[in-house]
């Protein structure tokens, strides 16, 4: 039984036109369907997302937490608001990421200026026996 693929040492000059033309046709339905990016990255195509804002529930989704927590704190977060409607871009999220970040080995100004604080003395005289 003869073999329909040709062997591998043959290069590209040793394929017929009907073989060019049906990779082509391959290359063309692969550049239409997944984009060529993905096939040779070996990735599934992404669909881009073009949305400037979102709303509370993905906004919660994309920072994995509730969407309660966003709506009892948005007073004091990054948003943006189109009436009564209340919308996060990219920036609002990454900086309300930020906000929230944690640094065990730094020191905070507010720890800092706390402690100094604790070692000024008393404003007040107190009596002397």
């Amino acid at each position: 039984m003869m073999s329909a693929v040709a062997p591998a040492t043959t290069g590209p000059a040793a394929l017929g036109p009907t073989e060019l033309q049906g990779l082509a046709a391959v290359m063309n339905l692969l550049a239409q369907v997944g984009g060529m990016d993905a096939l040779l990255s070996n990735r599934p195509s992404e669909r881009r997302d073009n949305r400037l804002h979102i709303g509370y529930s993905e906004a919660a989704e994309r920072l994995n937490i509730p969407e309660k927590w966003l709506r009892e704190r948005i007073s004091t977060l990054p948003h943006r608001k189109f009436g009564k409607f209340v919308q996060f871009a990219e920036e609002d999220l990454r900086a309300i990421s930020d906000m929230h970040a944690v640094n065990p080995g730094g020191t905070d100004a507010k720890e800092s200026e706390s402690a100094l604080m604790s070692l000024q003395p008393s404003k007040r005289s107190r009596k002397r026996f």
